[in-house]
């Protein structure tokens, strides 16, 4: 590493190049913020007559593999953003004497401004330019130094920051004058810093500089960590075949890139827990090192391209398929975060022959109705993304429904899947005007079933029963003497809840003129006015008719979870067979009395039947059949055996068999609960013999 303390513009000038790789980002500076800065960092320097330098930061440079000793080119490590700014600076310094017809500023041309600092003279092609930025800014940057600015460009922040200085320039007039800007940019010194190739690691480095301006997201570290160490003819086809897509999915979203990145690392690694904001960069570098290890850059670049783009389909859309995109979009509305998990359902969707779109959609109808039903009901949406980060790790590619419904069966117990009287319940008893869904609800509702949906986007949700505390005379007639409780409770309920387009031409006109009035109720084409329409009042009467029939639709749209025991209790196997691999029975600690014993028994359960599953857990043994029937647990002169059937559901238990509620701790045991039945076995012949009797009853009621 070569580091020196020299000028500018004796760092600019000469014929050179420098190539802002394509692991950088793009120009990013904000005029009004960072451009501001360095002009008025410039103008101060160029107050200064004894011309002392002011000192802007570094540059790190490492020599491009086309470094030539007559035309030498450096790829820009660190300090891009202020190259590229100053470079734009002097461009708008050039045009403000061409504009002006100005003889020289500061002691020099356009023309040698254009020559020393902007442009190599005597070269032609893309070797003709000072500076190359990365594809998405070079074209800008291009016409700006041919003096040919386009109009395409002008909402880039490429072009904004020129415009800018050349604003600053022609409105500075004599306070500063043009030359005290010139003499400015003379003072501005930089700290360069030159990389040697074959010994220093520019990704270490760039990770340890604490650069100016502005921070880097996440996009940018995780680009540069997976690109910075190829050489640069890699860098240029990596980027070219697999990155610049990426870039491009989730250009102006970069918070979804960043969730993304963390979606992307916790579905690889499995995690049940979400991984920290902060933890999304370091984690995936070190994820991506192993990957490097394991499998090809291009495989391991095509498949986060592929689950890139599902990502963006989800939360940024549209997605080429209608079906699809119905229901991201309304995934997208409830503001959750299932993006881990339909991603790895897409990607079963991808790579399993025998997957089918309809599974898939049923999966999607599945997690959209967990969101919305509890959504209905009130219940907590906080964390979300930890539910799913879980329920994505216990799926299987097996059957994606049912492990997508086991997932939710066994989903962390605050995350309840609303069953249909809780569901019911909120849906005819509370506000659901003020519940977030409410528009979501109506809109599903309005077209359910429907080849011909209503276009409801620019709908507004209308009270029937108005909610303004003013009631008409016509309204508190209607409604009795009781109107103000039956305003009070019915006015943001689903009955009385539904879409229009006239919202403010109904405002709180009595119930004959909504239905009546041009374009009322009676001329609407909103399928969810029909039961108003057909009604010559609108009582608390009508408002819960209407309740308990949008009730019923509701709970036909978003289903309650079914799955079987059968499903869960093969998943609890799988996972209790994964979580005991590499455990062996002679790693649970044993006395000389209790060992000889266990082995006796462990033959007799085994040789019941050819189904039971033998799992070793940390201090016992489980066995199982369809589901866990048997935990052995060794004591110091015995065995306690824990049995899952009932105590009260046993056939003649033998004596000293135990109900399990009877029993607050059981040392060792994995599967001590409030119900079952404990026998402990000693060496006494007729203890094995009745534990035999016992181990066959729970046998058969696992089956």
């Amino acid at each position: 590493m070569e580091v020196k303390s020299r000028k500018f513009t004796e760092f600019i000038s000469g014929n050179k190049q420098f190539v802002i790789p394509v692991f950088q980002r793009d120009y990013s500076w904000q005029a009004k913020k960072h451009c501001a800065q360095l002009f008025r960092d410039v103008v101060r320097a160029g107050a200064r007559r004894a011309m002392g330098h002011h000192f802007l930061g570094a540059i790190v440079c490492i020599p491009s593999a086309d470094h030539a000793l007559g035309f030498p080119k450096g790829l820009v490590i660190d300090g891009q953003q202020r190259l590229a700014t100053l470079i734009l600076l002097l461009a708008a310094m050039r045009d403000h004497i061409r504009d002006r017809s100005l003889t020289s500023v500061g002691g020099l041309t356009a023309e040698q401004i254009h020559d020393y600092y902007l442009t190599n003279r005597h070269l032609s092609g893309i070797d003709k330019y000072r500076l190359l930025l990365r594809s998405h800014d070079q074209e800008a940057l291009r016409r700006l130094i041919d003096g040919k600015p386009d109009a395409r460009f002008s909402k880039r922040a490429i072009q904004i920051a020129y415009t800018y200085f050349l604003d600053e320039i022609a409105k500075a007039g004599d306070d500063p004058d043009p030359d005290q800007i010139m003499r400015g940019i003379h003072a501005l010194g930089i700290v360069e810093v030159t990389l040697n190739p074959a010994e220093d690691d520019p990704q270490a480095i760039f990770e340890s500089l604490n650069a100016t301006g502005l921070e880097l997201k996440k996009s940018d570290l995780i680009r540069n960590s997976i690109l910075m160490r190829l050489s640069e003819s890699e860098q240029t086809a990596m980027y070219s075949e697999y990155w610049k897509e990426i870039e491009d999915l989730f250009r102006g979203h970069d918070r979804v890139f960043d969730n993304f990145a963390r979606d992307y690392l916790d579905l690889k690694k499995q995690n049940l827990t979400q991984t920290r904001t902060d933890d999304i960069y370091p984690d995936f570098r070190e994820y991506w090192i192993e990957q490097r290890h394991d499998r090809e850059l291009d495989s391991a670049l095509s498949d986060m391209v592929r689950h890139a783009r599902h990502y963006a389909a989800l939360r940024i859309g549209p997605d080429s398929s209608p079906a699809r995109e119905d229901r991201y979009r309304r995934l997208r509305q409830l503001r959750a975060s299932p993006a881990i998990t339909v991603m790895w359902l897409l990607e079963w969707r991808h790579s399993v022959p025998s997957s089918t779109e309809r599974d898939y959609l049923a999966c999607l109808d599945l997690i959209e109705s967990y969101l919305v039903r509890r959504a209905v009901c009130g219940w907590s949406t906080r964390a979300y993304d930890k539910v799913f980060a879980f329920v994505t790790a216990k799926m299987d590619h097996r059957d994606p429904l049912t492990a997508l419904k086991v997932a939710f069966f066994r989903r962390p117990e605050r995350y309840d899947y609303p069953d249909d009287d809780d569901f019911r319940k909120a849906l005819v008893e509370d506000d659901l005007y003020h519940r977030r869904v409410c528009k979501l609800v109506l809109d599903r509702l309005e077209n359910d079933g429907s080849k011909e949906p209503s276009e409801t986007s620019q709908y507004t949700i209308e009270h029937v029963l108005p909610q303004s505390p003013r009631l008409s005379r016509e309204w508190t007639e209607m409604l009795g003497d009781d109107w103000p409780d039956i305003q009070q409770t019915w006015m943001h309920r689903l009955g009385n809840l539904t879409l229009t387009g006239y919202n403010a031409e109904y405002s709180d006109r009595p119930f004959d003129e909504k239905k009546t009035m041009t374009d009322g109720f009676a001329d609407s084409a909103v399928r969810l006015n029909r039961f108003i329409n057909e009604q010559s009042v609108w009582t608390e009467e009508q408002i819960r008719a209407r309740t308990e029939r949008l009730a019923d639709q509701a709970l036909s749209i978003w289903s309650p979870l079914r799955v079987s025991q059968d499903s869960v209790d093969a998943a609890i196997l799988r996972d209790r067979r994964e979580e005991a691999a590499g455990r062996s029975v002679r790693d649970i600690r044993m006395s000389d009395h209790t060992a000889p014993l266990f082995k006796r028994l462990q033959r007799l359960v085994l040789d019941i039947a050819d189904d039971i599953t033998e799992i070793t857990e940390t201090k016992s043994v489980s066995y199982h059949r369809a589901r866990y029937f048997l935990e052995v647990v060794p004591q110091r002169n015995r065995l306690h055996l824990l049995l899952a059937p009932e105590f009260d559901s046993l056939i003649s238990p033998p004596a000293k068999t135990q109900n399990l509620r009877t029993w607050t701790y059981v040392a060792g045991s994995r599967y001590k609960r409030d119900s079952g039945s404990i026998f402990s076995v000693t060496d006494n012949e007729d203890t094995m013999d009745a534990a035999l009797e016992l181990i066959r009853q729970a046998y058969d009621a696992a089956g």
